[in-house]
């Protein structure tokens, strides 16, 4: 499990930028791009979430890696 702001750190250093609230999931979205990413408001999120929505985003399957081990709980 990876905290939530720990994650929201790592996209923003992708140019994820806050751009609404939804029902559940706050949005993200890349500037300059139609990229996006809904982060759910729960404190913990899922390993496989985080690997997935980081490799969409273009991250390198090291740098994933590197990111989850340090962002463990």
């Amino acid at each position: 499990m990876v905290r939530r702001e720990s994650f929201i750190n790592k996209i923003r250093e992708l140019r994820y930028r806050y751009k609404t609230t939804q029902k559940r999931t706050n949005l993200y979205r890349q500037s300059g791009t139609t990229n996006y990413i809904s982060v759910p408001m729960s404190d913990l999120l899922e390993d496989e979430y985080v690997q997935n929505c980081l490799r969409q985003a273009g991250c390198s399957k090291e740098e994933i890696q590197s990111f989850l081990s340090a962002a463990k709980v």
